[in-house]
């Protein structure tokens, strides 16, 4: 997408979820919590570090996990002025909580093997290969599973299902396994520890992360929150997690 064509996007999303009656305290907290897929952890801690040196005084807090438990934690009543989900089912869930979230980027799973693995192709996950995937619950399982389901060329089983995409990248750097279907943005973190081999259809493996401001946020006229989700809209943001290896949404 050309510069252009970000900052019109930015505009539409300040429209859309701003409306032109909206109106914030001068002052309110200088404290954003932010509820967000383990597999964004990197590239927000970045974009957070950034924007607190942009603007002193203002604190990022960041809670990372499974999208789907961030959402339940969401709909207990915990604390979120953003939630940026993997998936869209978990933002779904808490449509009452966080209305009107807008399509963020996309991340795709893949294959990921140590740099030094002689494994080359998806169906060498059989013969033996100890390997593992997140939950079939959670959005990092919930893409491997159809991934692999239109590869139709793995017949094993993984050793473990991991409950964040987190926990899986963690096991398959510590050398508990052999290869972890993970995202493709773990990769690119590890450059130069891992590998990655792709699944055969891209849409199968890919999932839209979605990113939405809570009803906390406007109850609480936080100005902050307001414009730290503007910055991640922004082009700089969106730069950089391109550069990570998610693809923007259009």
């Amino acid at each position: 997408m050309k510069i252009a064509g970000i900052f019109a996007s930015v505009a539409i999303v300040t429209s859309a979820i701003f409306p032109s009656n909206t109106t914030w305290a001068a002052g309110g907290s200088s404290t954003i919590t932010v509820f967000a897929a383990s597999s964004l952890t990197k590239a927000f801690n970045e974009l957070g570090a950034k924007f607190q040196a942009s603007h002193p005084g203002v604190i990022v807090r960041f809670s990372y996990g499974s999208s789907a438990t961030l959402a339940t934690q969401i709909i207990a009543g915990a604390p979120a002025n953003l939630f940026a989900s993997a998936d869209v089912a978990s933002m779904s869930s808490v449509v009452s909580e966080v209305p009107n979230p807008i399509r963020y980027v996309v991340n795709q799973v893949v294959l990921a093997v140590p740099k030094g693995s002689k494994l080359a192709k998806v169906s060498d996950l059989n013969g033996g290969t100890k390997w593992l995937q997140c939950s079939h619950t959670v959005p990092c399982g919930i893409a491997a599973d159809a991934a692999l389901k239109i590869e139709g060329s793995v017949t094993s089983s993984p050793v473990s299902l991991e409950s964040s995409d987190a926990n899986a990248t963690a096991k398959l750097l510590a050398g508990s396994v052999d290869a972890a279907i993970i995202y493709k943005t773990d990769v690119i973190a590890n450059a130069s520890k891992l590998r990655a081999i792709a699944f055969s259809n891209s849409v199968a493996s890919s999932t839209q992360y979605q990113l939405g401001i809570s009803n906390l946020t406007f109850n609480s006229k936080n100005h902050w929150a307001k414009t730290f989700f503007l910055y991640l809209n922004g082009h700089d943001a969106k730069k950089f997690l391109s550069a990570s290896g998610f693809t923007i949404s259009q």
